[in-house]
């Protein structure tokens, strides 16, 4: 089983990055994988924006309106009325795995819990947001199956995963474009010889006559990251 990935972005105030990293470092991430959360991974952006894109691994949407996600919000005061004031450019996505090259068959398998081998852990990710017309997108599943994640993993990427957009979070619903493709490396100069989705999806586009829009490209380096003990097969 393959947990929803649900991305969050923004940018944070200059002044503030290193207090917003110590929060989140010792109070929100520690709280949202108490509330249920599988993973979460924070990554600081290297090139494109806004500057942290944190990639967690959710059960379900149901999760965001449980009691035990409300508290967070209820319990921790600084992420009220510090942290809410000091971000811009955010939004909140929740994503389903499409497609996932690189990861053993029996992480995709059916299961109450989903395999520790199929979890997003890389030191660096790649993120390409598209919206890509209706009547493409099996067009566009089979190219990046059959063509784009095996040149990726040729060019020594860890996974491959495409997810769409599946359902909202209840109290920030995502204005983000529905498909994104995400690339984990083991380095930052793995990702940057490989070079960036975004023209790699506009050629095949201008090829096969796709109509995508929306792309935006990010690249990221890993500044923290935790798993829940208690929700993981091995």
């Amino acid at each position: 089983m393959l947990p929803l990935l649900y991305i969050v972005r923004m940018d944070v105030e200059s002044d503030y990055v290193d207090e917003f990293v110590k929060w989140y470092d010792t109070r929100h991430g520690p709280d949202l994988i108490a509330s249920g959360f599988h993973s979460c991974s924070a990554y600081h952006s290297q090139v494109g924006g806004p500057f942290i894109c944190n990639v967690y691994e959710v059960p379900d949407l149901a999760i965001f309106s449980s009691d035990a996600y409300v508290q967070v919000r209820e319990d921790d005061h600084q992420l009220v009325d510090e942290v809410l004031n000091k971000i811009s450019n955010h939004s909140n996505t929740v994503y389903s795995q499409q497609c996932v090259v690189g990861i053993p068959e029996s992480a995709k398998r059916a299961d109450s819990r989903p395999s520790r081998s199929g979890a997003v852990c890389a030191p660096v990710v790649a993120t390409l947001r598209v919206d890509i017309a209706e009547s493409n997108h099996e067009e566009f599943r089979e190219w990046f199956q059959t063509k784009y994640a095996p040149l990726l993993l040729d060019k020594r990427a860890m996974r491959v995963r495409l997810a769409r957009q599946e359902g909202k979070h209840p109290m920030f619903p995502s204005k983000q474009a529905e498909w994104v493709l995400l690339v984990e490396w083991a380095s930052l100069s793995d990702a940057q010889t490989a070079g960036p989705c975004d023209s790699r999806v506009e050629e095949a586009a201008n090829k096969n006559s796709w109509k995508v829009d929306n792309l935006e490209y990010h690249l990221g380096a890993l500044s923290a990251t935790l798993l829940n003990a208690d929700s993981w097969n091995i």
